[in-house]
């Protein structure tokens, strides 16, 4: 009996010295910033590092220059993320990566590197889901329960969905064309904001934050997207359109950059328009699913995304939830952008609860996709609910 329970007590303390050695390196390449970071069991941060090209110079993301300066920021991007913990990839227990969605050639560099790593030092692998990344790296921070609705917001992505594990997801709108971020940038380089002294190298949305805090966001009526429309999908193609044609009107298209003294007022007014339309696709949103009991009171809202950075965007969104009984939370500016912290961190998840572990003689199977769902599609429910909202103001 007394050697039952010795040997039994020796199995939980060999199986609790394993878990504490527990360390997964997380590699992301999904657009344009190459990050690795290594965490360990207990999600605590050991050592990062993230190397952000330039794009605003190029006027946007190029696939093929980004993808031949993933290739050459690699090796040295994971070798200063195990430098800083100070551990070598034989102590990895597994290495996460995203292989979804985003650039095919970006995700590759990424994935093959994972899959070298993975087959030189025999260690499994964790594919990763981008915008499941950025939903979920917000509990590495904070208590978040699931069920939770997520609103990601980024250069590629705008989708409002319901996280209900860590797999399982349901989506009430997304994208129908433009993202946020990609409608800040083009619109910004159509300003020619870049021209103004030491806004060269910032993206076109940290621009137009800027420039908008000296604003008037009322100045400029630019018209709300989508407002005939009871659903929660999110459009930005027309709303660009109508700032072309206000810079025909004011005479101000085919290179002539916009007045110095005019950008705030105007800034001000773009930043309104898009924080305002996702703001309305938020608050029906929450109101679907308070109707449906899909969320226990009060909810949780969690936002993420680069477009989650922005200071404006951020108070608007608090401002709808706290009148509807909710709370917003979100991680840190630092990693709402595109990082390896949030792919280490999805791949501990993922590790958990033993999802999505692929092993070293099977890693050369992993594909990446560029284009993927990330859960079922509620929108048409959402639309045949028909909820008429009355709309929240966010300048009070």
């Amino acid at each position: 009996m007394n050697r039952c329970f010795t040997y039994s007590r020796l199995l939980r303390v060999r199986r609790d010295l394993e878990l504490r050695r527990t360390f997964i390196l997380g590699i992301e390449t999904s657009c344009d910033d190459t990050g690795a970071a290594v965490i360990d069991l207990q999600g605590r941060l050991l050592g990062e590092s993230i190397s952000t090209q330039n794009s605003t110079r190029f006027g946007g993301v190029i696939p093929t220059i980004a993808t031949v300066l993933h290739r050459d920021k690699i090796e040295k991007v994971v070798t200063e993320a195990l430098s800083q913990a100070n551990k070598d990839v034989t102590e990895m227990t597994a290495v996460a990566v995203t292989n979804r969605p985003g650039l095919k050639g970006p995700l590759s560099v990424g994935t093959d590197y994972a899959k070298y790593l993975c087959k030189k030092y025999h260690k499994p692998m964790i594919p990763v889901h981008h915008m499941i990344a950025h939903a979920l790296t917000v509990r590495m921070e904070e208590k978040v329960e699931f069920p939770f609705m997520i609103l990601l917001i980024s250069g590629g992505h705008s989708l409002l969905g319901i996280a209900k594990n860590v797999k399982d997801f349901d989506i009430l709108g997304s994208s129908e064309n433009d993202s946020p971020g990609e409608a800040f940038d083009k619109i910004a380089r159509n300003l020619q904001v870049h021209n103004l002294p030491g806004y060269r190298d910032i993206s076109g949305g940290q621009a137009i934050e800027t420039l908008a805090k000296k604003g008037d966001p009322l100045k400029i009526n630019f018209g709300i997207p989508l407002r005939d429309r009871r659903d929660c999908m999110f459009s930005f193609s027309g709303f660009k359109g109508n700032i072309n044609m206000f810079l025909k009107r004011e005479g101000k298209e085919d290179g002539h950059s916009f007045p110095k003294e005019g950008l705030p007022d105007v800034c001000a007014s773009i930043q309104y328009v898009i924080t305002k339309h996702l703001c309305e696709r938020l608050q029906r949103g929450i109101e679907y699913c308070t109707l449906h009991e899909l969320i226990k009171e009060p909810g949780t809202l969690v936002v993420s995304g680069g477009v989650a950075s922005n200071q404006f965007i951020r108070r608007s969104f608090t401002k709808v939830c706290e009148e509807l009984g909710w709370r917003a939370v979100y991680p840190r500016p630092k990693l709402c952008t595109d990082n390896g912290v949030m792919i280490a961190w999805t791949g501990l998840e993922l590790w958990r609860q033993g999802l999505d572990i692929v092993q070293p003689e099977d890693v050369l199977k992993v594909d990446t996709y560029p284009r993927i769902p990330m859960g079922r599609d509620l929108s048409e429910s959402v639309t045949k609910a028909h909820i008429k909202c009355k709309w929240i103001n966010i300048l009070k």
